[in-house]
């Protein structure tokens, strides 16, 4: 008989988490992970939009792990009054796992780390870690970098034991800017399940 698997929520800023996500729990299926990942978007990483769906998705499901994952660059520069919200959230509502600074930092430190240093070379060249970018800036210059006609909740590399490997790499290496805190929980969960 076969054990279940843990299926971990995961309230997501959008169609890019998601699909990421999805591309994800094919590499933890493939792999014979006892967890899975559900994603739920919000519409955007709104502080309002992301505690709204994160109340809705805890209602029905009360003893589930719901995790919530959204960019850092709206809260870094506070638009709509984000980060004042979140420094003031309830104690009902979970701290964020935020991309630092976005998701497309995030998707880039899955690459070798020439790759990332390039990318890394476009931040600083729009002076996206003091001020982060916006997507109009960052968008065009994701899709020069990864030398393809990217949008949102397409996911432009694969997921699998050596882009997660680069991913680790980047994310444990204090030299790189970009961080994901979804990444340390990723790993944490990684490095503690039990396989089929």
């Amino acid at each position: 008989m076969y054990a279940q698997k843990r299926n971990i929520i995961i309230v997501c800023e959008g169609v890019s988490e998601r699909a990421y996500i999805q591309e994800l729990n094919r590499y933890l299926d493939d792999e014979d992970f006892m967890f899975t990942f559900i994603p739920k978007p919000s519409n955007g990483g709104r502080y309002g939009h992301v505690v709204k769906k994160y109340r809705e998705v805890r209602k029905n499901n009360k003893s589930s792990t719901i995790l919530i994952w959204v960019d850092w660059d709206r809260y870094q520069r506070n638009d709509n009054s984000d980060m004042e919200n979140y420094e003031r959230k309830p104690g009902d509502i979970p701290d964020f796992l935020f991309s630092h600074k976005n998701f497309e930092d995030f998707i880039a430190m899955h690459l070798d780390r020439s790759e990332v240093e390039r990318w890394w070379t476009s931040c600083v060249g729009r002076n996206h870690f003091d001020s982060p970018s916006h997507s109009n800036e960052y968008i065009p210059a994701f899709c020069a970098f990864m030398s393809s006609d990217y949008c949102k909740g397409e996911i432009p590399i694969t997921i699998d034991c050596d882009s997660l490997a680069n991913l680790k790499a980047h994310q444990n290496d204090r030299t790189i800017p970009f961080k994901c805190d979804f990444a340390d929980k990723l790993f944490e969960l990684l490095e503690s399940s039990d396989y089929e």
